[in-house]
């Protein structure tokens, strides 16, 4: 019977989905199997941009969080007791000793924060008052400023006990992220507002629990996702918008299993998240092959939502969004070095060459019989000059050869190479060493006798 030869591939790129799984074998196009060190960006992918250094704080940084004023944006860091202004690039020391390591500091010298209590765990300001949680309990000030006075406060035990993480303000109300469940929370106006001392209903606050099965691993597992509000709980991530949370929410990232199973358990609460514009990061400790802290990013401009895995030459422990030069940036924070990066600056790590990867997906062609991968290729252009490596990936047998590699500026090309390998499964993985090339799309051609081989196009 005669050969059939048809093709499959990937002519865009909307994120990865790394555990196996349906998606991975999907005939969807433009998921990939993983992503590394790459940006996506309207179906394209290209290798990020790396990390400057900015400062070294004077000794190891147990903490850090942003906070503002009329001078920028500053990064306070607790260990060195030292503020780090982010337009200028200077260190400025700082008596951080009693102040509590909780992001919500407001301003810079962290005059928001300061209450009868030292030992919070997350602090925001709703509407001119201070928001402070300690235990399962929420304090309010009746106004905001150096010294506010007489304080009411909410308990959220609705049921069981449950421990405040993080306090997500919007508007006039907010949302209490705890270990094990999600409240949303309206403030009232307060006691001392009540000034004809009768029971209005503006007084009082309104709590409503929205789970008690779904928490927050830690006070920094959570950032903002193209307006919607994510957090990482025991069994992954989870987005929901304000108010709108359900008891037993399944996790969106079912689909990189793997990674969230490789997080480091001990350190499943120092985990560091910050969002901006359409996407998210998570800054989290991986185990082998990482065995250092690297950043997950999500993109909700994709379909896939996960981004990119970016593993940098120093483990990023802690992130931040301030602003440079009046546009808001992603900084990171090596805590043992003390060294504070800019994120997404440079063509290099800090003078280190950026190795990036991407790994289609299987392609199967609807059968598990066995066929001939014969003719792959990339659509990509090099941008200038790039160093790029092509490599085929085979199932049974399992296998991976080089199939083509090129240095130089070779601008829009179709790299086309013969694998000639008989598997049940193949993909294709491409490895740029250096550059920032884009590459839109990449395919293969296999063939079988006497069977017909769909197309995934």
């Amino acid at each position: 019977m005669a050969k059939e030869i048809q093709q499959d591939g990937d002519i865009k790129f909307d994120g990865f989905a790394s555990y196996p799984n349906s998606c991975t074998f999907s005939g969807d196009s433009g998921l990939l199997e993983y992503s590394e060190n790459m940006e996506l960006i309207a179906g394209k992918v290209m290798p990020r941009l790396g990390y400057m250094l900015a400062g070294t704080a004077s000794a190891p940084v147990t903490y850090a969080c942003t906070a503002q004023s009329s001078n920028g944006d500053s990064i306070l860091l607790w260990g060195a007791n030292q503020r780090f202004n982010c337009q200028s690039g200077t260190f400025t020391s700082v008596n951080l000793a009693a102040k509590q390591k909780a992001r919500g500091q407001g301003y810079q010298d962290a005059l928001t924060m300061e209450t009868a209590d030292t030992d919070f765990i997350s602090g925001a300001n709703i509407v001119e008052r201070l928001v402070t949680a300690k235990g399962d309990k929420l304090k309010f000030s009746l106004y905001t400023g150096v010294a506010p006075y007489e304080p009411d406060s909410a308990y959220l035990v609705q049921g069981t006990y449950d421990s405040i993480q993080a306090i997500i303000p919007d508007l006039n109300s907010f949302t209490v992220l705890g270990k094990r469940s999600v409240y949303q929370v309206q403030a009232g106006l307060g006691r001392q507002a009540n000034i004809d001392r009768k029971p209005e209903q503006a007084v009082f606050h309104k709590i409503n629990k929205l789970s008690e099965s779904d928490g927050v691993v830690g006070p920094d597992a959570w950032a903002y996702l193209g307006g919607n509000i994510s957090f990482l709980d025991h069994d992954g991530i989870k987005v929901f918008s304000e108010g709108k949370f359900g008891e037993g929410v399944p996790p969106i990232s079912d689909t990189i299993l793997d990674v969230i199973r490789n997080i480091t358990p001990e350190k499943l609460a120092e985990v560091s998240a910050v969002g901006l514009k359409t996407r998210a990061y998570y800054a989290m400790h991986l185990g082998s092959p990482y065995n250092k802290s690297v950043v997950l990013v999500l993109n909700s401009d994709n379909k896939g939502i996960f981004e990119s895995l970016h593993v940098y030459p120093e483990s990023i422990d802690v992130l931040a969004v301030a602003r440079k030069d009046g546009i808001p940036r992603v900084w990171g924070i090596n805590k043992a070095s003390g060294r504070i990066y800019l994120l997404e600056e440079s063509s290099t790590d800090n003078g280190t060459p950026i190795v990036a990867k991407i790994r289609s997906r299987n392609y199967l062609f609807a059968t598990h019989g066995e066929k001939r991968f014969e003719n792959c290729y990339a659509y990509l252009d090099t941008m200038g000059d790039a160093s790029v490596e092509f490599y085929f990936i085979s199932t049974n047998p399992d296998g991976r050869w080089l199939l083509d590699k090129f240095s130089g500026n070779l601008g829009t090309a179709v790299r086309r190479a013969l694998a000639n390998k008989k598997s049940m499964l193949g993909k294709l993985e491409i490895v740029v060493k250096s550059g920032r090339p884009e590459i839109m799309s990449i395919g293969v051609e296999a063939s079988t006798v006497g069977r017909s081989i769909f197309s995934s196009f």
